[in-house]
């Protein structure tokens, strides 16, 4: 999984319910998967750190525009909504063009996979969002606007809200939109997120809030990175009983161990259906053109869309090649997008960790 590091650790080596969290459970309500039509895609904008100057405020300027043109890309395809405080709209606006709408939420940071709500839907089409109390990837950075976010939607969209009795990030998540969730216990059962909860109660409230009958847990490795091994970063569900995940070839690091431990697991375990996990693998890109020590080169942080599936392009020719002609096999429907991201794989994240869907 994905080494995360923020770019600012990097510097310094409709009911008229909205923001009132629901009582009782929310019942009828599940997470649909990420391929069910959306609504729009939602965003959230790095801020410069007030001391940054020099080298430092050319990177995360980079940074910036690197977001903004995947912002402008995913535009393409689906509405995006970035959460900005005001002051910086009309920056933003410059880089990114007139197609992505801008709100006025404040950020920190840019994983708006994970300060931003989890939303779920019932069979009637109502909406929710979910609330996972972010707290900066278990204290390891102070959020004081991000923590602010996923309630910040919900009450700019008017929706239902359900805050959650847990903490933890959507990039913890991975869920197929048919009953089953895949987690890792090095992130939830975590004393530096839920320290009086027990594995068994932590499955019970995501089941009662994302709408799941199977819970399939792998062990991770807590430490390791900021976000103590986000699954998102290792596998990810392509359709139900089909999961897709990338590795790293000739790596036998702890991390990679704990994946290919993961990944053994899944090879024995069953869906919430019954079905056995059909895997597909995707070695990760190992002669990138970017030869930082810190870029995160694995394919399974990609973003589905409607219509457009974006994943990174690395530089490495074979890999990359061989990722995009996989990809299209596996989401025939979607037109495949490499991009050029380096920026934000520098900092540990992807494009899954950037975006977060707002389903129909």
């Amino acid at each position: 999984m994905m080494a995360r590091r923020t770019f600012l650790q990097t510097l310094l080596v409709g009911f008229g319910l909205a923001n009132s969290a629901l009582a009782g459970t929310p019942k009828g309500f599940y997470a649909p998967a990420e391929d069910a039509p959306h609504a729009r895609t939602w965003m959230c904008w790095p801020m410069l750190p007030e001391d940054a100057e020099g080298s430092d405020l050319a990177y995360v300027e980079e940074v910036q525009l690197t977001l903004a043109r995947l912002a402008q890309t995913i535009a393409q395809y689906e509405p995006v909504t970035l959460c900005a405080d005001r002051a910086e709209h009309a920056l933003i606006r410059e880089l990114c063009g007139p197609d992505v709408q801008l709100v006025h939420i404040p950020t920190d940071d840019m994983w708006a996979r994970d300060s931003g709500p989890v939303f779920v839907r019932n069979p009637a089409g109502v909406k929710a969002a979910v609330d996972f109390n972010f707290n900066g990837w278990g204290g390891k950075q102070p959020v004081p606007s991000d923590k602010h976010v996923a309630g910040a939607i919900a009450d700019h969209l008017g929706c239902h809200y359900f805050k959650a009795n847990i903490v933890g990030e959507g990039g913890g998540l991975e869920y197929d939109g048919d009953g089953t969730l895949i987690l890792t216990e090095s992130c939830w059962v975590n004393p530096n997120r839920n320290p009086r909860h027990s594995r068994q109660e932590i499955e019970r409230e995501l089941k009662k809030l994302l709408g799941v009958q199977k819970v399939i847990w792998i062990p991770g490795l807590a430490g390791e990175d900021i976000t103590d091994g986000h699954v998102d970063g290792l596998l990810r569900f392509v359709r139900p009983g089909v999961v897709m995940t990338s590795l790293f070839p000739h790596d036998d690091s702890e991390q990679s161990l704990a994946d290919a431990e993961a990944v053994e697991i899944l090879q024995r375990a069953t869906d919430a259906r019954g079905r056995a996990l059909q895997m597909v693998e995707i070695p990760a890109a190992e002669d990138p053109a970017n030869s930082s020590e810190e870029l995160f080169t694995g394919y399974a942080n990609y973003y589905v869309g409607n219509g457009a599936l974006f994943t990174p392009r690395f530089g490495d020719k074979f890999a990359d090649r061989y990722a995009k002609r996989t990809l299209g096999k596996l989401f025939p429907d979607r037109k495949i997008v490499m991009l050029d991201v380096d920026r934000i794989y520098e900092n540990g994240g992807g494009i899954h960790c950037v975006t977060q869907q707002e389903p129909v």
